[in-house]
């Protein structure tokens, strides 16, 4: 996949579709996208969280198995804000999250756009939905919901070449001596950084503006622009947008309910807010 951007810098997000704190981070990219637009390139990096769950050891979290996941979820929740469903570690636990890394490169080969949208859905329905993204029937959902050539998709995933490209990025990760996720590297007209672990808005348009400049902020959209833009939006998205505590944030939406027609979902901890008939298509 060839795709060419004006952009004035490149975030790139080493990253994995199943891990809490880059779910997490979904407000602070979305804020930076609105804000900046076309002037920001963003890249996905799979960093292959876990391969085999039988022969893994998170030592700074005690996670030896998918059921001590859950309380690490819950504790990361808190922080930041984005809504979580840890039943997932009961009913449907995934073994590795390589199979859903490979899902997404399949989806990128056709369409950066598609691929984005493709990874949100990924995070979002494995983080609120209780649905295991490693299985073939919940990534062909997933990639018809976000329009893409399923025929081609599935082919991507067969034949080897979405596996061949998933290679490519632990590679990338592992030369640029990535050890957290998710973990940034911004690039610009006047140099390059690198940022590690879960950040606030703040730092990370801190670094973007030191080697960008000439960096313009947009007018914010208004917030019923906003929902459509992105399809769905957590409660937390829309409070870190437009600098809004989360009370206020549930009372502005809550509006938006009562005179349009947006709706919101239950989503384990929190909620997910959306069009009507966007939620009707789920």
């Amino acid at each position: 996949m060839t795709e060419t951007t004006d952009a004035t810098v490149t975030l790139t997000q080493f990253t994995d579709p199943m891990c809490t704190w880059c779910w997490g981070s979904e407000p602070i990219i979305r804020h930076l996208e609105t804000v900046y637009g076309d002037q920001l390139e963003l890249r996905f990096v799979m960093g292959g969280l876990i391969e085999d769950f039988d022969e893994f050891y998170d030592a700074a979290n005690d996670i030896s198995e998918p059921s001590e996941v859950a309380p690490h979820w819950r504790e990361a929740s808190e922080h930041h804000g984005m809504p979580v469903d840890t039943t997932i570690f009961d009913e449907d636990p995934a073994k590795s999250t390589y199979p859903a890394s490979i899902a997404y490169v399949a989806a990128r080969q056709q369409s950066r756009d598609k691929g984005h949208r493709y990874l949100r859905r990924l995070r979002e329905a494995f983080a609120t939905e209780v649905r295991n993204v490693n299985r073939r029937d919940e990534q062909l959902e997933i990639a018809r919901s976000v329009g893409l050539d399923v025929p081609a998709f599935t082919t991507a995933v067969e034949d080897g070449s979405a596996l061949e490209e998933f290679r490519e990025d632990l590679e990338e990760t592992r030369q640029s001596g990535v050890r957290a996720f998710p973990t940034y590297h911004v690039k610009g007209p006047d140099g390059e950084r690198r940022v590690s672990g879960f950040q606030p808005f703040e730092r990370l348009d801190a670094e973007l503006r030191a080697i960008a400049p000439s960096l313009e902020r947009a007018e914010l959209p208004q917030i019923r622009e906003f929902i459509d833009r992105y399809d769905s939006v957590a409660t937390q998205e829309v409070a870190e947008v437009y600098d809004l505590s989360y009370g206020e944030t549930r009372q502005v939406l809550e509006s938006l309910v009562d005179e349009s027609d947006i709706e919101g979902e239950k989503r384990g901890n929190g909620y997910l807010w959306m069009s009507s008939s966007e939620g009707e298509s789920r």
